[in-house]
């Protein structure tokens, strides 16, 4: 497979790209226009780039607005308890759907690279659970970054380490913390500790 007629950043003119195996094999400047091949896309000297990358989305809660209620003071702390009430209806289907239709978009757009934060603070980790079937499901479109987060703390909630520990046992990539929202600040000082050691015994970011 070709792209043709694309145009490169720092390059003058236009170029052929050779395609194998999903990866691009070989770049050549073009001195005449080739034949378009049934397989070939012709870029009409438009710029062709890397994909982009999203650093930081919630699979889990994406288009969950106005569910169960709006957040009416547009703040994070009310965000975070509008989620909270979510969270206690959310399904592995139901988070699995609402995530393959945002990557759709995020796809089209040209984004292959995803950073996703996923709540652990939940007993049955619901929500990682259906994510990492996601990760799965989608590798065909883009790469998929999980991070254990704990969106209600680590010491402010029952078994927030257990749970951190597990995340990472299930396939978690990426361990995150929130230690701003612990309730005390020594619980936040702890918290990070804890995330520190459990990224060092575990290899993990």
């Amino acid at each position: 497979m070709h792209i043709i007629n694309a145009r490169l950043r720092n390059r003058e003119g236009l170029h052929d790209l050779h395609l194998e195996n999903g990866r691009i094999a070989s770049i050549t400047a073009q001195t005449a226009v080739p034949a378009l091949m049934a397989d070939d896309l012709d870029a009409a000297g438009h710029l062709v780039i890397p994909p982009f990358v999203e650093p930081h989305i919630h699979l889990d809660a994406t288009l969950t607005a106005g569910e169960p209620r709006w957040n009416m003071s547009g703040t994070l702390f009310e965000g975070i308890e509008c989620w909270g009430e979510r969270k206690a209806t959310i399904t592995e289907e139901d988070t699995r759907t609402r995530a393959h239709k945002t990557i759709q978009a995020l796809a089209a757009h040209g984004i292959q690279h995803v950073r996703t934060h996923v709540d652990v603070t939940d007993p049955d980790l619901t929500a990682l659970k259906a994510m990492l079937q996601v990760r799965e499901e989608s590798a065909h479109l883009i790469d998929l970054q999980i991070v254990a987060f704990p969106q209600e703390g680590i010491e402010s909630y029952r078994n927030g380490r257990e749970l951190m520990e597990e995340a990472i046992r299930l396939g978690a990539d990426v361990i995150g913390g929130i230690p701003h929202f612990e309730y005390t600040r020594d619980q936040g000082v702890s918290s990070v500790k804890f995330l520190m050691d459990l990224a060092e015994r575990t290899g993990c970011l």
